[in-house]
């Protein structure tokens, strides 16, 4: 009888056992202190930091209208609400194991992402994410104060956590230009060398526009409405901070002219474009005083800073004549 009941203990027990490593969740078994990876409140993640060994540093903030990249830019929002899934869904797998373990330290110490999140302005939780993914997809992550490294995953998805903890500031900042909330005050267009077909829109009480152009034809103001609107929804194809000849191209190189953009309330905003110089992959050329230039792609410097390349037809409509809006719309 009294074996019968030491087996019966033992039984229920290992059950016991069972039922916790089995059916519960995993990452309850790890100090929060280690394993402190998942941020369930995302809703109140007020700043995010990630940086990176080579001195790359994205800060994220989350203001009352929007989000902010690096105190001035405008992010992906598509990245920002990948990143902030991932901290609400990444779990902890387990511990990484003793063969790996000092593996994966010198991982986690040559090539790693720190993060900082904030809640409501309070510090919640710093740790390390390795860069490179482990054997079969695995991604390590590091508490920062912690002894030992853990497997991160995400719940049914055979994914490297890793690549979403991005450090490129052209991996986060958004192609879209002049983007905000707020209305369009002033656009002002200075062409380099045909000055005769500048011209100002002013945003006051209603949408007007100055030019030295002379004409008793009315203002299209259809024109000028579609004119505003074309700039809520323009982007250019990319960031080009790593072109060459992009200094050289500031400095010499063929100007079109500059698009000075204000919203109310923000500060004024340039955009100067130039021709691109012919090139291999040049599908269609425009000759300017004997000068082959690329048609189909523009370059600009925006606020005197960002490099970029832009399409055609984006650079047709900013750069339009100031005669334009005095012509009748032929349908």
């Amino acid at each position: 009888m009294k074996k019968n009941l030491l087996y019966l203990s033992i039984l229920v027990v290992l059950s016991g056992l069972t039922y916790y490593f089995v059916f519960t969740d995993r990452a309850n078994e790890f100090s929060s202190k280690e394993a402190n990876f998942t941020i369930k409140d995302t809703a109140n993640i007020t700043t995010i930091f990630l940086s990176s060994m080579k001195d790359e540093n994205i800060k994220l903030d989350r203001t009352e209208n929007a989000w902010k990249l690096n105190d001035s830019l405008i992010p992906r929002m598509d990245a920002v609400n990948l990143l902030l899934a991932t901290l609400y869904e990444q779990k902890v797998s387990n511990p990484v194991s003793l063969n790996v373990h000092d593996e994966a330290i010198k991982e986690l110490s040559a090539n790693s992402t720190k993060v900082e999140i904030y809640l409501k302005g309070k510090k919640e939780a710093v740790f390390y994410v390795a860069k490179n993914q482990a054997a079969n997809n695995l991604t390590y992550m590091l508490m920062e104060g912690a002894k030992r490294p853990f497997i991160i995953k995400l719940p049914l998805q055979n994914t490297f956590v890793g690549i979403r903890y991005m450090t490129g500031l052209s991996q986060w900042r958004t192609n879209q230009l002049f983007f905000s909330p707020n209305p369009v005050e002033k656009i002002d267009v200075v062409y380099k060398d045909s000055t005769q077909y500048n011209f100002t829109v002013y945003n006051k009480d209603s949408l007007m526009l100055e030019s030295a152009y002379k004409t008793t034809n009315p203002l299209n103001r259809k024109r000028l409405n579609t004119y505003v609107g074309f700039y809520e929804k323009l982007y250019c194809y990319g960031f080009e901070s790593s072109y060459i000849f992009k200094d050289s191209i500031i400095e010499t190189g063929r100007q079109l002219g500059t698009v000075s953009f204000k919203r109310k309330n923000g500060k004024i905003e340039t955009l100067s474009i130039y021709f691109k110089p012919k090139s291999q992959d040049t599908k269609s050329i425009i000759t300017i005083e004997n000068v082959a230039y690329d048609f189909n792609i523009f370059y600009g410097l925006l606020n005197k800073q960002d490099f970029l390349s832009i399409d055609k037809e984006s650079v047709e409509k900013m750069f339009r004549t100031n005669k334009e809006f005095y012509e009748l719309d032929t349908k």
